[in-house]
């Protein structure tokens, strides 16, 4: 299965629940890159959540990002997730989901999915989404912690930040190596509900 077609079944499976209970949502920012990639970077986000006061809950999102390797300067990174959490006790909801990132340059193109496994806190104006990256591959497959976090801001508008520390192993090293980095995004959001 081709890249692209992956990235759409990710986005369409996600979404697969949504109807009248929907919340779609758009948004950018700015970010900074600590895995070889330039920095800063701008992305573009849109997605939609359902369930927000039902006892499962559905997010699917999908976006883009100008974060480019340092060696290169004409790449361009799609990604998407799908999530579905469980409401637990009070403000808590547990669960997981899939993670899809796709890196096209002039040179090369590289793909990564990964499932999830996380908790999510949320209470009026503040929600705290953190998941667990599970690796697929044994060389370059990032690993760690990915936090989503978001504030209400006023009205429609809410703040938005993304941390991710991600830990990989680099085959190419003699031995091979182990490293750690993080990529943190800050930028706003509009929902359209």
């Amino acid at each position: 299965m081709r890249a692209f077609p992956k990235f759409v079944a990710t986005l369409l499976f996600s979404g697969a629940a949504c109807g009248a209970q929907t919340i779609p949502y758009a948004g950018g920012g700015i970010g900074w890159n600590g895995l070889s990639f330039q920095s800063p970077y701008y992305n573009m986000d849109a997605g939609v959540d359902w369930g927000n006061i039902k006892p499962i809950f559905f997010e699917a999102e999908g976006g883009v990002d100008t974060a480019n390797p340092n060696t290169l300067k004409d790449g361009t990174t799609f990604r998407g997730h799908g999530l579905i959490m469980i409401k637990g006790k009070g403000v808590w909801r547990y669960g997981g989901g899939i993670h899809f990132s796709e890196l096209f340059t002039s040179k090369y193109d590289n793909h990564s999915i990964w499932p999830t496994v996380g908790a999510m806190y949320e209470q009026n104006w503040f929600r705290l989404n953190a998941q667990f990256l599970i690796p697929t591959g044994t060389d370059y497959s990032l690993t760690g912690p990915l936090f989503d976090m978001r504030m209400h801001l006023h009205k429609h508008f809410y703040f938005r930040e993304r941390l991710g520390i991600y830990m990989y192993r680099n085959p190419n090293e003699t031995p091979p190596s182990h490293h750690i980095n993080a990529v943190v995004d800050v930028g706003v959001i509009y929902t359209f509900r």
